[in-house]
């Protein structure tokens, strides 16, 4: 449940940024920070067994593309909704 909550943080907040005329290499690189940090807290500070930080150096390479990935889409739904919004 953690990471479906992130990853749709990770999409607000790429599209805060992009409302915010922030840049789009520095948007989408610090938009798709959340999700690994929240890997890496829950994998070395609350391990939930011994395995998990076996795991933890595969899984927080993994969740940064999957926030990469969710950083890009909300930046894109957010930029084609500004266009919309100027043709108003």
């Amino acid at each position: 449940m953690a990471f479906v909550t992130c990853l749709i943080a990770t999409l607000f907040l790429a599209g805060y940024l992009r409302g915010r005329r922030v840049n789009a290499l520095v948007t989408i690189t610090g938009a798709g920070l959340v999700l690994p940090v929240l890997v890496a807290f829950t994998s070395f500070v609350y391990p939930a067994d011994p395995e998990a930080r076996i795991w933890a150096a595969i899984a927080v390479p993994v969740s940064y593309l999957w926030g990469l990935t969710a950083a890009g889409v909300g930046y894109g739904v957010a930029a084609l909704a500004l266009i919309g919004r100027r043709d108003i």
